[in-house]
């Protein structure tokens, strides 16, 4: 689940954060290490969340109210047949105690339902349409939500997105009927993603003076000091990735980091990023300092 534009914008944030408090560099692997597991342990509580809905539904179930595309939908029901227990989790929320995250959704959620019946469309040909459709569009989109996950954890905001890009795309693919057909993530998985971000972090605080002169000069109507700190992170990390990692194209450093900016920088920051890149690439080029081989050559 943890893939490498993931690992980067962690890397990011951990250079943010050094910015602003210093991180002491014993712990530098644990804090890479540990920001990567927030990811999975959020989309565990998802996957709580999407259980716990589905119960609530059943329950509501009457001769006077059914909510069929939720109860009975088997890729809701899915997820209850997930065991999670045997994962190592650095956070477990229990719903039953905080239903009013599921009932500020109902009426929404019921709402939906009903547009699914009156398609007249056999629910069995649409039950994973409705899967998708009530996740992205209700679930997903909750603020209620977003603030509970906020307040839990604050690099779950950062996460959300992967996370749940990651759960509609591998929803689609599981047999209904084997659990085993939804592949449950685990920091060993990610291992390789995991050692690349703990090595650029560390290339990042061990060479940090050199990095940081690279950009004097190169912001002509800005001090270095007036650059926003999370720009400056990116810029940072950035180089590095171009200077330490030879095998690494430099377009997809590029792309990746004005991808990041735009995600979490202000709308002309992309723009200041790539102009700073640019120029700084071709000047470290012709020095000798950036020097690709091979898969790195890709242009």
């Amino acid at each position: 689940m943890l893939n490498r534009r993931h690992i980067r914008t962690i890397v990011v944030q951990s250079i943010y954060s050094n910015l602003v408090e210093p991180i002491n560099l014993e712990n530098y692997k644990n804090f890479v290490k540990d920001n990567s597991s927030n990811a999975i342990d959020l989309l565990f509580c998802i996957i709580d969340f999407l259980k716990e809905i589905n119960t609530y539904f059943i329950n509501l179930e009457s001769d006077k109210f059914s909510c069929p595309y939720i109860s009975k939908n088997p890729y809701f029901f899915f997820f209850s047949k997930l065991d999670l227990s045997n994962f190592n989790r650095g956070t477990i929320i229990n719903w039953d105690n905080n239903l009013n995250y599921i009932i500020d959704l109902q009426n929404e959620l019921i709402n939906l339902d009903k547009e699914y019946n009156d398609s007249n469309i056999p629910q069995e040909n649409n039950y994973l349409d409705f899967f998708i459709d009530s996740y992205t569009s209700i679930i997903a989109n909750s603020d209620l939500l977003y603030e509970f996950f906020e307040d839990q954890n604050i690099n779950w905001i950062n996460d959300l997105p992967y996370v749940n890009s990651f759960l509609v795309k591998n929803i689609q693919k599981v047999n209904v009927q084997n659990p085993n057909s939804f592949l449950l993530p685990s920091l060993i998985d990610s291992k390789e993603e995991i050692v690349f971000g703990q090595d650029l972090f560390m290339k990042i605080v061990t060479n940090d003076s050199i990095l940081k002169s690279y950009l004097t000069g190169r912001t002509p109507n800005w001090d270095t000091e007036r650059i926003a700190k999370i720009d400056n992170a990116i810029l940072i990390t950035s180089i590095a990735e171009l200077i330490y990692f030879d095998s690494i194209p430099v377009k997809v450093t590029i792309n990746e980091y004005l991808e990041i900016a735009k995600e979490f920088s202000s709308p002309s920051s992309s723009k200041f990023i790539n102009g700073i890149l640019d120029n700084l690439i071709r000047d470290l080029t012709e020095k000798g300092i950036i020097v690709k081989k091979g898969r790195g050559l890709v242009t």
